[in-house]
């Protein structure tokens, strides 16, 4: 028994097997990539954690800033005789309350 083979079968036949082993490869990647994919997602919901904490701690120093900030204007203005020293020195205190506040924040956690 005699099979020929035409040029044009030979060659849907090597295009079907490309096909097939393509598709294995395709397979594997797509396989291989979902761990990394996985990691991707947990990285960026770690970075989203990290990023809500540092605008939490940003805001809480800039609070203490603007304390810190009105203290020393305050020391300034009683040194130019604009305003009393008492007043100076209870914006002082609330600054260093303030500061206290978060540095017993930051130790509690």
């Amino acid at each position: 028994m005699d099979a020929t083979i035409s040029l044009k079968q030979l060659a849907i036949l090597l295009i079907v097997i490309a096909v097939i082993v393509l598709l294995i490869y395709v397979i594997i990647l797509v396989r291989n990539l979902l761990p990394v994919v996985r990691n991707a997602r947990k990285v960026t919901e770690d970075a989203k954690a990290i990023t809500a904490i540092a605008r939490k701690r940003t805001e809480e120093v800039d609070d203490v800033l603007d304390d810190v900030k009105g203290s020393v204007k305050g020391i300034s203005d009683a040194f130019k005789g604009k305003e009393s020293l008492i007043t100076s020195l209870s914006s002082i205190a609330k600054a260093i309350t303030s500061l206290i506040g978060m540095i017993k924040g930051d130790k509690a956690k």
